[in-house]
């Protein structure tokens, strides 16, 4: 028996790193604020807001349509089909994207397997 652990492809890291930097900002902007509000309105950091969060939003978007690599075959595994789910076992019953929740248990994907060479993985 191989009880070696399975491979991951880190996909949950890229929103983990997302909302690690978002939060980040925001304590930037906080912490460097002004004391008066009309004062903080007109700073670079408030003029700095709207863009960042359109662009956390984009990338948001983005990250979760690339799809990944599988690690044991290194073909192309799609992030968007129906998948079952490792806590209840059901499948979703439509095609959805791997970081969204079950439809029954509301659990996170946390394993999924490859279309290819059918080896699971970690997300």
């Amino acid at each position: 028996m191989d009880n070696s652990p399975e491979k991951a492809v880190f996909f949950h890291f890229r929103f983990k790193f997302l909302a690690v930097t978002t939060i980040a900002f925001l304590l930037y902007i906080i912490l460097t604020g002004a004391s008066e509000l009309d004062q903080f309105a007109s700073s670079p950091q408030f003029k700095l807001m709207g863009p960042f969060f359109l662009l956390a939003g984009i990338s948001f978007l983005i990250f979760r349509r690339v799809p990944i690599k599988c690690p044991h075959c290194f073909r192309l595994v799609s992030t968007k089909k129906d998948w079952t789910c490792c806590e209840c076992g059901k499948a979703q019953g439509k095609v959805r994207y791997l970081v969204d929740k079950c439809l029954h248990c509301k659990q996170v994907q946390g394993v999924s397997t490859c279309d290819h060479c059918n080896k699971s993985f970690r997300l």
